[in-house]
């Protein structure tokens, strides 16, 4: 999932996310559809339908429930034998995490190295007596070992397999990993659900696959929860889910708790308590997608050791919500800490690369209708500037530029969702002096390719985007535009899905450089970008956007609001503000965002005891927005003059 830890390497006891844990069996979503509802679907004859069929019966244990597990993990993807974002191996996305790199790359973690969830593809692979490197590419034998090590759970619960389908509900709880055992039962309330109605989909790689329902799913929630071994919830109310009455919406909390439970100073996860909007405005809402289930997104969030969470998560399928951090609170996300005071994060289920596929109407409809009541109750303006994607989400520092993410990447369909909020991004005509990026999101349809780690590079399938490719001159077989922090070396922008140096997305607003013909240039990352626009179709007129032009050539920008050190009380270290890698010339003019005055907020782990925890440092200096390149940046108010 495309969450980042708190603010930085450089928070002590903060574990970045390249060193997250997950304590799951995790699923990473691939392609396909929508699964299809069905009741009695017709039994295909395919590998992995076979797979299924004869592991259950090796292993005793009832098929439909083995497809329905696998199902809820992967949606029975393989994934093309790639371990996913949470460390996990084909459809019953069996787990591995090397404990030694891990040991060497965050020594604080060393006690949770050899938990045995995050090796649950060995454990299967000691069960069934096969080689674990097999597991991770032979489908039939990840199913075999995964129903092996499901037959497991149940008899280290029972002794022996049930004998009712009901029975089995425990297993499948501790089968999820989930650490808590609200979480873990929320996973197995998912997989009988889905038994009850039955499922029938095509994967990514031509398996049709299909189990009818199970007539009258009724296993004994209440007795089976008693008998994990999850941890139980916390003694104390949870809060209730701040969602709309008329959404399917529930509360599981995410971790917050020490990595190490001897030593709190250590570290801790996933997020930070304070008390907002009384002591930090909230004035945003940051859109995510997970990269790995709904399910698994819920047990990392769960556990302390993945060092980020967001508040929200949005299941595809249906547009389930469950609330994790109460809103008042500032959950990891953003892998910016002035973004993460300030903003809330929602997550949604579903892979950047084949967001056309996962990103479906209930999912949208949902988010839409969360956003408008959180943009309600928090006074948020209902536009681009105030609800955008991580993509869209800057680093801090020098260091980390060109390192951001790219979710929910170039699939979503920005001008679909904002219309659900009453909010349109408008279908006029381009302007004059300012303009929207608007692209028809059906029709426009720009290659996009992917470059998994250690795979070649493919065209991923045309399908609708929400984005403009920008070109050094006003030509189409002319060099995209570049961007130093990505390229260094001064080469071309590229087509890649996470390169964003010449991409301009829909509904960000940008002030007009001068137009020839059918073409259109914008500043754009401190030049002029060309982009294909004729008679106006692939934008529309911002006459309302404020405008800035810098105070003087090369002017800096930043990745944060910050204080001076000057404004920091005794006691709390000031942060030091660095400049990014981008600087604006003279004669340039870009779109602002609202104003707003330096902020920092000094937060610790409240059981720490600290007498500086949950300060505010308000700054005397004021900064501005910027709509730069395809993210957001900060300026000095006095850098800039208003056009």
């Amino acid at each position: 999932m495309r969450t980042s830890f708190k603010g930085g390497a450089a928070r002590a006891g903060r574990l970045p996310r390249a060193f997250a844990v997950l304590t799951g069996v995790t699923g990473l979503l691939a392609s396909a559809a929508a699964p299809a509802f069905a009741a009695t679907p017709e039994r295909p004859d395919t590998v992995q339908q076979r797979a299924y069929e004869s592991a259950a019966a090796e292993f005793g244990v009832p098929e439909q429930l083995l497809m329905a597990v696998s199902f809820q993990l992967t949606r029975w993807e393989d994934h093309h034998g790639e371990q996913s974002k949470a460390g996990g191996y084909g459809p019953m996305h069996l787990v591995e995490i090397d404990a030694e790199q891990l040991r060497e790359q965050h020594p604080k973690l060393v006690r949770y190295a050899d938990e045995p969830s995050l090796h649950t593809l060995t454990e299967a692979a000691e069960l069934t007596d096969t080689d674990p490197e097999q597991l991770k590419s032979d489908v039939v034998q990840n199913i075999r070992a995964g129903a092996a090590l499901l037959a497991h759970r149940a008899e280290e619960l029972d002794g022996d397999a049930p004998a009712e389908i009901d029975d089995w509900y425990p297993a499948v709880a501790e089968f999820s990993g989930d650490p808590q055992a609200d979480g873990a039962q929320s996973f197995a309330d998912d997989v009988y659900d889905v038994l009850g109605q039955g499922r029938a989909r095509t994967t990514s790689s031509g398996q049709r696959l299909a189990f009818a329902k199970v007539a009258e799913p009724e296993p004994d929630r209440d007795l089976s929860a008693a008998r994990l071994k999850a941890a139980p919830a916390a003694d104390e109310d949870q809060p209730k889910a701040e969602c709309p009455e008329e959404l399917d919406c529930r509360y599981l909390p995410a971790a917050y708790q020490p990595t190490d439970p001897e030593n709190p100073a250590g570290g801790y996860g996933n997020y930070d308590t304070a008390n907002r909007p009384e002591d930090v405005k909230i004035d945003s809402i940051v859109l995510h997608d997970t990269e790995v289930s709904y399910q698994s997104t819920i047990a990392a969030f769960q556990n302390p050791t993945h060092g980020a969470a967001s508040h929200y998560v949005i299941r595809s399928s249906d547009g389930q919500i469950t609330q994790m951090v109460p809103t008042k609170d500032m959950p990891w996300h953003a892998g910016s800490w002035d973004r993460n005071i300030r903003s809330i994060g929602i997550e949604h289920e579903g892979w950047a690369a084949e967001g056309g596929t996962w990103y479906t109407e209930p999912m949208y409809r949902a988010s839409a209708k969360l956003v408008r009541y959180l943009a309600d109750e928090y006074d948020i303006p209902l536009d681009r500037a105030h609800v955008l994607g991580h993509d869209e989400v800057t680093a801090e520092k020098p260091a980390k530029a060109g390192q951001e993410h790219y979710d929910p990447g170039p699939f979503w369909d920005w001008a679909h969702y904002m219309n659900l909020m009453d909010a349109p991004l408008d279908d006029d005509e381009g302007g004059d002096d300012v303009v929207t990026i608007f692209p028809r999101f059906d029709t426009n349809r720009p290659e996009v390719v992917s470059c998994p780690p250690d795979e070649e590079c493919e065209v991923l399938p045309e399908q609708p985007a929400n984005f403009l490719y920008l070109r050094t001159e006003p030509r189409a077989d002319a060099p995209l535009l570049s961007n130093p922090a990505l390229h260094p070396d001064g080469e071309a922008g590229t087509t890649r899905i996470e390169d964003w140096s010449a991409k301009a997305t829909v509904g960000r607003q940008y002030a007009v450089a001068e137009r020839r013909g059918d073409w259109l240039a914008i500043w754009f990352d401190g030049e002029k970008a060309w982009l294909k626009d004729p008679d106006g179709t692939n934008t529309a007129p911002a006459d309302d956007a404020e405008l800035a032009t810098p105070a003087r050539d090369g002017i800096p920008t930043y990745g944060r609001a910050l204080p001076a050190p000057g404004d920091y009380p005794e006691g709390i270290e000031a942060q030091e503000l660095e400049p990014l890698p981008y600087e604006i010339p003279a004669g340039q003019v870009y779109v602002t965002g609202e104003e707003t005055k330096a902020v920092d907020y000094h937060v610790t782990y409240d059981e720490l005891d600290d007498p500086t925890n949950h300060t505010v440092i308000n700054g005397s200096e004021t900064y501005v927005p910027v709509s730069y390149n395809h993210r957001w940046v900060y300026v000095k108010k006095s850098d800039l003059d208003r056009v």
